[in-house]
Order: structure tokens, then sequence, then C-alpha cells
């Protein structure tokens, strides 16, 4: 008897009249106990019992359900979720299976292609019988599939390479000759078949011809007899191998059934309704546990964040009563610089529409030369006309030039000149001008559009300190 710290998985495979147990130590195979416990398909749990107290007491466990009792099917159905697809397969699973068992069957699915399904059918009784003897032996983890899942999980395992290849023929054999055949499509099964009594090599070949000629061809078990089978396909044009599984070379096909299934975990596991139920309860719990977690840590979020913008909010009313007398005081600064402003700007506009011909008369009166008689000084406008008469001109032009409130100054008539008494010579003139527009007033730019307070006025600075 192994020690039960030193076991690591149970592998048993289970088929239409005998049960098969292998267990896997550390990577090596110990023993191989076989007994028929079955009668017309019905397994009980007091055989089942029977059979596992004779090895060595382990945590994990797998079985494996062979045809006819179980089996993987490539179905058509329409696109849907997969628990409906499963929920579907599962009320019309007769129509999809070919066993000994007419009792209600449970089913695992998966989408395989466009408008197929992949899909396991075992018998519910069945599952319910092996999860009560998982939980009456202790086994922790118990992993169930089809006798297709595991030749699948032992090519991937044992034969990366070919798991690859787009079609796969897996055979396994015994020291008879072959018993199984699987028609594998990317790793995954895609059809199976079990071989009646005294099968021969042209049984393999004929059904990697029918399903897939080219295709690459892995042997599991049967010694001697499995070489034999791989000359006599390579014979018949077909590429074929052996793959060491570990057991001894007259072990059962059941036995490298059971071995092969410890390799890797089911592709489609197998659940009874009881066991999908126990499972589906311990997921609401989960979910419920989450979510009262979620719940909890959003509370905890919000209660931190209230916090913070609390102290957040205290700092700020200690700020701004730490500033309110200055923003008092410069409220009320702003509020007297807007209304200078408002008085600037109003003489300033005033004064752009004052009239300014008494400055235009007086200042073309006075800044005239000395001996000059005027004849006409009138003003329109913004236009300017003097006529008059001097002994020079120039001097009257250059006098003109020189007054600020004139601009584009210029003849308005040809100089006329006459000689007066004494010889004295006269020029009469006649010059036009326009009166410069005033200069806006200098003041700041915040006078003339008051920045609302607060803004980013260069006043507002100033006023802050």
């Amino acid at each position: 008897m192994i020690p039960a710290s030193e076991a690591r998985r149970l592998g048993i495979a289970i088929d239409d009249g005998m049960m098969t147990l292998v267990c896997r130590v550390d990577g090596a195979i110990y023993g191989d106990v076989s007994a028929i416990l079955m009668a017309a398909g019905t397994l009980t749990e007091e055989a089942l019992g029977s059979l596992v107290s004779a090895a060595p007491a382990v945590r994990a466990t797998t079985i494996t359900l062979l045809r006819p009792i179980a089996q993987t099917r490539t179905v058509p159905l329409p696109a849907m979720a997969r628990v409906a697809a499963e929920r579907v397969l599962t009320r019309d699973w007769a129509r999809h299976t070919i066993g000994i068992r007419d009792t209600e069957h449970s089913v695992s699915a998966e989408r395989a292609d466009r408008g197929r399904w992949r899909a396991s059918f075992a018998p519910s009784d069945l599952l319910d019988t092996l999860g009560r003897t998982a939980v009456e032996q202790g086994w922790h983890q118990l992993d169930i599939r089809t006798g297709d899942d595991a030749i699948a999980g032992a090519v991937s395992a044992l034969a990366p390479m070919d798991a690859r290849e787009d079609d796969l023929i897996a055979v396994v054999c015994d020291a008879t000759g072959p018993t199984d055949a699987f028609h594998l499509r990317r790793g995954a099964p895609w059809l199976g078949r079990h071989f009646l009594d005294g099968a021969g090599d042209d049984d393999v070949a004929t059904f990697a011809q029918t399903h897939a000629s080219k295709a690459p061809i892995v042997v599991f078990g049967g010694g001697a007899r499995a070489t034999a089978l791989t000359r006599a396909l390579g014979v018949q044009g077909l590429r074929a191998r052996v793959i060491a599984t570990g057991l001894p070379a007259d072990a059962s096909a059941a036995a490298t059934f059971a071995a092969l299934g410890t390799l890797s975990s089911a592709r489609l596991p197998l659940r009874a309704p009881a066991m999908a139920a126990a499972h589906a309860g311990r997921m609401r719990r989960v979910t419920r546990w989450l979510a009262i977690a979620a719940a909890a840590a959003l509370l905890g979020a919000v209660a931190l964040e209230r916090a913070r913008v609390n102290a957040a909010l205290d700092d700020v009313r200690v700020r701004r009563a730490d500033i309110s007398a200055k923003v008092s005081n410069a409220v009320a600064a702003r509020s007297e610089i807007e209304a200078g402003a408002e008085i600037v700007n109003a003489l300033a506009a005033r004064e752009a529409q004052v009239s300014r011909t008494s400055a235009v008369l007086a200042s073309v009166t006075l800044a005239l030369p000395v001996g000059t008689a005027l004849t006409a000084l009138s003003v329109s406008g913004d236009s300017v006309t003097v006529e008059g008469e001097s002994s020079r001109s120039a001097a009257v032009y250059e006098s003109l030039r020189g007054v600020p409130l004139l601009e584009q100054i210029k003849l308005a008539a040809p100089l006329r000149q006459e000689r007066q008494a004494g010889d004295v010579a006269v020029e009469h003139f006649a010059f036009s001008a326009h009166v410069r527009p005033p200069a806006p007033l200098a003041t700041p730019a915040s006078f003339a559009s008051p920045a609302p307070l607060g803004s980013r006025s260069p006043l507002a600075p100033r006023v802050a300190r």
C-alpha cells in the first residue's frame, strides 16, 4: 500500500461491464486492478467503494466513462448561449446517443464550429453515484469525462506536435488488437468509434480512410500488437506511430484509458444534476459574498472620499476666513475704481464730441506772423479756410503748420502779388486745412470696459495686495 501523502491522482475507467483502477504516483503508474462489477450497465456504490478501498488514499480522482456508457459527439445546432445549448441537448439526449442505459443523461457542451457543437453525454444516475462515492472517499477533486475527452487530453500531453494537426486519428490498442479509434480536429474530439471484439488492422485503416485519409495516426497501448498495427497501416500508405503510456505491454485498453485520463484536465467535464446544483449553489454563495464585499468596498470608498471632501471644505473655510478682510477691502476699492472709471469715460466721450471752432480760430489768429491781414477765416466741420494778405505768404504757411490743431495744410488758390504805395509787394493767399481729431484720453484699459471681480485684469493684483 502506498502512503496517501505520496499518491497524486487516481484514474478509473468504467465501461459497460468492468471498472479498471490505475494510480499515478509522482508520474509513475502504480497497479492495475480490474474487476467485473457491473451487471446490465448498473454500477453500485458498494461495488465502487470496495474497489477503491484497495487503492491508496488520494485527494484527486479522474473517472473516464467509455462507450457505450458515455460518449462525445459533434451535433448540428444553431448559434446560442452555452447554457441554452446544454439545456436543449439534455432534453433531446436520446436523439444523439446510442447506449445501453435508458435513463436521463447529463450533457456538457462547447461550440465546435459554425452550426456545430461538441457535446459529452453520460447517464445522470451514474454521475450521481460517482459524486456520492467521491464524498464518501474524501476526493476533493473529481474529474469525470468521456473516453474521447481523455484521448484528446493525452494527445496534447504526450504528442503536442500532433495535436496541432487539423486532423488526427488516435487509436487505443490492447494485446488482442485495436479497441477504439477517434478522429480529432485541432486537438479536440470530433468523432469516435468502439470496435467489436476481434477487430483488426483493416478496421482501423477503414476508419482512418473514411474520415481523414491523409491524417497521421497515433496508437496508445498494446505493446507488440500496437507495433504490428503501425506496420500494417504503413503498408496501406498510412502514417502511424506508437506513443508510450508507461503501462505494461499486456495492460488492458481500460487501464490505458484510466492512465491517460490522469494526464490533463477535462475539456468537457461531466456533472450530475445534483453535482451541478451543488456547484451552482456554491457559485451563488461566492457571487453573493463577492457582491457584499464589493458593496462594502464601495461604501468604504464613499466614506473615505466624503472624509477627504469634508477635510478640504474645512481647509477652504479657514482660508476664506483668513482672507475675508482683504477681499472686502479689495471689493470696496474695486467699486471706487469702477465708479471713477465711469466718470472718466463719460468725460472722455464728452471731450470727443465737443466743438473746437473757438480753439481753432484763436490758434490760427495767434499763429499768424506780424503784418498779416486776414480777409476770411471759416471753420466748417473739420475743414478750415484761411484767406488774407501778407508780404510773406511762406511765413504764413509755416506758422499754420505750427498750429497743433491743424493738419493737411495746403494752398486753396494760387498766390497773387500786388504793388502798393512805396513799391511794397503784397501777396494774397488762401490756405485750406483739416482740424486734427482729438487724441484719445490716456486712461487704463480697464476703464473702457471694467472687468468683473476675480478676472485677470492688470488692476486686480495691485488692489489685492
